[in-house]
């Protein structure tokens, strides 16, 4: 059984992660056709999609992939003030188990070495670039699933980093990390390195001031939207979002993603504070304090505070569908800029 690692969350969440911990993670993924089932990318992969930062030289024909991550968002938050108005939204995600995002990590790395494959490029097994002086050098960790929160002013994710079965996670930095031992292992395998770092998200999540009329009220607004996509998340020095960093001998070439990437589809249901529930297909919530002040006759002397609430539960087959749906995307992206490169 795979040791998993939870950092303390808040609420319901910590506890549904650290339940979902405890259990025998051996039964989730079997059950769950989509994950043995061929992935369809839910639309044609877009072209010019990417912004490129290439130093070194041209990518070879022989690839390693030490590292892949997948960043599962599973709760996420913002809000918005303006004067004594507040909105804010508050989102999170159960049903997406351990063991399940475990095995759609696993899935989307098969599909990761399946599409490079097809390109033309040759992967280096596991066995030979581990075997290499430079892996022994590698600052990494056991692979254990870890749950890293970001934050920044009125907005805040958390997220479980997951790294496919048998690899290792390594020191998440804004800088490059294990720089050294990639050239070496560059140099003694004849093969460049590439490390995704991938993301699936279940909501939009926004907040800003200024409802209707945002002059005379204003007032600020929260929202949140059901969607499985694929895009930036909160950015700082603690993670590596939306990227690709392909080591070289002379340095690192990566390119980064501003936009999202979708797949729309039902995948579960989402129940609001009062416990009203939905299917996430039938849309999300929205607050803006200005429509308090229209009910009410005017500003209160506290203020006027709305929060839309979000309690998802995923739907396990549904969610890793679409999850996989993203992440195949990715991986195709990710396939194209190497061809792109390739000597």
């Amino acid at each position: 059984m795979r040791r998993i690692t939870v950092l303390l969350l808040t609420g319901a969440l910590s506890a549904a992660v650290a339940v979902a911990a405890q259990g025998n993670l051996a039964q989730a993924g079997p059950a769950v056709p989509a994950l043995s089932a061929p992935i369809m990318l839910p639309s044609a992969v877009p072209e010019k999609f990417t912004r490129n930062v290439f130093a070194g030289d041209k990518v070879r024909q022989r690839i390693f992939v030490p590292s892949y991550r997948v960043s599962f968002m599973v709760s996420s938050s913002a809000s918005a003030r303006t004067n004594s108005d507040r909105a804010q939204v508050v989102t999170m995600l159960a049903g997406a188990e351990p063991a399940l995002i475990q095995a759609i990590t696993d899935r989307a790395y098969a599909d990761f070495i399946e599409r490079l494959e097809a390109a033309g490029f040759t992967v280096v097994p596991q066995a030979e670039w581990s075997a290499t002086s430079g892996a022994a050098a590698l600052k990494k960790g056991a692979g254990a699933i870890e749950i890293q929160k970001m934050s920044r002013t009125g907005a805040g994710q958390s997220y479980a980093l997951v790294h496919p079965t048998g690899l290792p996670s390594w020191p998440e930095s804004g800088m490059p990390v294990n720089l050294g031992p990639v050239r070496t292992m560059t140099r003694e395998l004849d093969a460049t390195m590439v490390a995704p770092r991938f993301t699936v998200n279940y909501a939009y999540v926004v907040a800003k001031g200024g409802g209707p009329m945002a002059i005379l009220s204003r007032g600020a607004q929260a929202s949140f939207t059901p969607m499985i996509h694929a895009g930036p998340v909160i950015g700082g020095f603690s993670m590596e979002p939306w990227r690709v960093r392909v080591g070289q001998h002379g340095g690192f070439m990566e390119y980064k993603v501003d936009k999202t990437l979708e797949a729309p589809g039902d995948f579960g249901r989402v129940a609001d504070e009062d416990g009203n529930s939905r299917a996430t297909s039938a849309g999300g919530s929205a607050v803006d304090t200005w429509e308090l002040r229209l009910g009410f006759g005017g500003e209160s002397l506290l203020g006027n505070q709305k929060t839309a609430v979000g309690r998802f539960q995923a739907d396990p087959e549904a969610y890793a569908r679409l999850a996989l749906q993203v992440l195949a995307m990715q991986n195709q992206i990710a396939v194209d800029e190497l061809k792109k490169a390739r000597k």
